[in-house]
């Protein structure tokens, strides 16, 4: 019997952004005590809570959202267990070497840290885990397709050049941020479902993320 889990955090006005971005702004224009009906609107950043980014964030003329493909966003992922790493740690090529069986070309990788338990606080965004830069080239070198991971990103906030967003981006793989509930999945893989919402040339979307696994 399978399961889903969701991995998909909330969105609302007093969620954590990333530094210096603004917060989402949500209004209601229609209500039922005035109005037929009630209707909301919302103007936020794409890259919001749990979100993709396309090749597009980085890299001049890298496709945007609307252009992944569903075989890209569907399908058996396979999930590693980081959760020792805590602040400021590091995940390295020879962390990601010891599971190199398990990078066959295409895959969807699921990085686990256990982060996403600071996403209300503002330390979310401070001193989480992430790759190194040769840990990006080598799931690059592996031509891996997806990366998901439970932390803001998988690079630093001070990144100099962004050169590992670009390194993983640019080899054409769409990482899936701030993504939750990985540590719920004690198995070493799932079915992964991500939905992002179609707009038409954004660099990145938030979208609803599941896992099926087996009961």
């Amino acid at each position: 019997m399978k399961r889903y889990i969701d991995l998909t955090h909330l969105i609302d006005e007093d969620m954590p952004v990333w530094p210096g971005t603004p917060q989402p702004e949500i209004k209601q224009p229609m209500t039922l005590g005035e109005d037929i009906c009630t209707v909301q609107s919302i103007r936020f950043n794409c890259h919001l809570g749990t979100h993709l980014d396309a090749p597009s964030h980085f890299i001049e003329d890298g496709i945007t959202v609307h252009q992944i493909s569903l075989e890209t966003l569907i399908g058996k992922a396979i999930i590693l267990d980081f959760t020792g790493k805590g602040k400021n740690g590091l995940i390295t090529r020879e962390d990601l070497q010891r599971h190199q069986d398990r990078f066959d070309p295409g895959a969807r990788v699921l990085i686990k840290t256990g982060w996403d338990k600071n996403f209300r606080p503002v330390s979310f965004y401070e001193e989480f885990p992430c790759l190194t830069l040769e840990a990006a080239e080598y799931l690059a070198y592996r031509k891996i397709r997806l990366l998901g991971m439970d932390t803001p990103s998988p690079s630093p906030v001070e990144d100099p050049g962004q050169a590992i967003h670009k390194t993983l981006l640019g080899a054409g793989i769409v990482l899936l941020e701030a993504v939750k509930n990985l540590t719920l999945i004690h198995q070493d893989e799932c079915e992964l479902i991500v939905l992002p919402p179609l707009f038409k040339n954004f660099s990145g979307a938030p979208c609803r993320v599941l896992a099926m696994v087996e009961n």
